[in-house]
């Protein structure tokens, strides 16, 4: 005689109870066995966050050595890379929180994501502009470039907002120099300007101008000093594409806010922060040497809104110590076991199968002799 298979006409509380207690030891077991991968170049991102620390402590020493003391009420982490509130070549005045919060030699592992996002290979050309405005932020893009063997052509705006490279005698093409002599690297600038307002230090005094002026006659760098903007603009494109010779120039870098570099307010406003693989439309508008690679379709770095970038990368916007290398999602990003993830899956779905669809669970749960107030089960064949 087949025997017939029957089902509750209703299913239990205890089977409910259950099935939600297993679903949650489930949850908690896909939760607690998550893979903590390497994310893609983990190696060259631990060299060049390397890079970094090491031109960190030849500018640190330096300035100890041959500047003065570092006042650690406003460089807690004595660096030696952030500068004054202000002096004679100060152009604007920020807040120092993105000053600090570029003290983070993560930065140019950062970099390196970037680039390769950007398609950029190891011993490629790409063009850079920088400011003295985030020297640790130049030091990431330098640092990076040796990790990946980059070729670098170099355009500098000296002028730096307060606590930037705002110290007379160490600016940046000062500290450039410094990398240089220590062996540290081989890069240098291939032209600059005096930077500030329009790219010309308006409304900065004349011994500040002088002394931007000669720092670059110093190093014996091509001064770019235009009171067109368009003029400025064509020279520093001509430079860019006479000292890339016959090589493509992979990317473009801009670290800072500099006017000619990536445009007015309205340009900077445009651009998002960080890696732009196109240009936007409506920024292509604003006449700049950002604008002028995007619409060559070159992919644009862009380093100029710190604490966004911060953010987005779960940078610390504060700490007491230089943040360790190695550690965070530019490095390492925390996913689930999918194959663990399929297992219990598979078996939640199996066990809901016998205990619900079968009446296993109602077999269990539920006494051979019923209650007369309970209604008979309902037979199936």
């Amino acid at each position: 005689m087949k025997k017939l298979l029957w089902k509750p006409s209703a299913v239990s509380w205890q089977i409910h109870l259950v099935t939600a207690i297993l679903a949650v030891i489930v949850l908690i077991i896909v939760e607690s066995f998550k893979l903590n991968l390497k994310q893609p170049y983990y190696r060259e991102k631990i060299r060049a966050a390397r890079y970094m620390l090491q031109a960190m402590d030849i500018i640190k020493q330096h300035r100890v050595k041959n500047i003065g003391p570092i006042n650690k009420a406003i460089d807690p982490l004595h660096t030696g890379l952030i500068g004054v509130l202000s002096s004679p070549i100060t152009s604007t005045t920020v807040d120092i929180d993105s000053k600090l919060i570029s003290l983070n030699p993560n930065w140019a592992a950062v970099i390196v994501s970037m680039l390769k996002e950007a398609k950029v290979r190891n011993g490629s050309t790409v063009a850079v502009s920088f400011t003295g405005s985030f020297p640790a932020m130049n030091l990431a893009v330098l640092s990076a470039a040796k990790a990946m063997n980059l070729r670098l052509i170099i355009i500098t705006s000296v002028a730096a907002s307060t606590w930037g490279a705002n110290i007379p005698n160490f600016t940046w093409l000062d500290m450039e120099h410094v990398l240089n002599e220590k062996q540290f690297c081989t890069y240098r600038t291939a032209a600059a300007s005096l930077g500030g307002v329009r790219d010309n230090a308006l409304g900065m005094s004349e011994p500040g101008k002088r002394i931007l002026r000669e720092t670059i006659l110093k190093y014996k760098i091509i001064l770019l000093e235009f009171d067109d903007m368009k003029k400025n603009v064509d020279e520093r494109m001509a430079i860019y594409r006479e000292w890339a010779k016959e090589t493509q120039i992979g990317a473009y870098i801009n670290v800072g806010g500099g006017t000619v570099a990536i445009g007015s307010f309205i340009g900077k406003m445009r651009y998002k922060a960080g890696l732009n693989i196109r240009a936007p439309r409506r920024a292509l508008r604003v006449d700049s040497v950002m604008s002028r690679f995007g619409r060559d379709q070159i992919p644009i770095l862009n380093f100029n809104y710190i604490k966004t970038l911060a953010k987005n990368y779960s940078f610390p916007e504060s700490f007491k110590k230089i943040p360790k290398i190695g550690v965070g999602e530019i490095y390492n990003r925390s996913e689930y076991n999918k194959f663990l993830v399929v297992i219990v899956l598979l078996f939640l779905i199996i066990f809901l199968y016998l205990f619900m669809k079968i009446g296993i669970g109602y077999r269990v749960f539920i006494p051979q002799k019923k209650s007369s107030k309970m209604r008979p089960p309902e037979h199936m064949v």
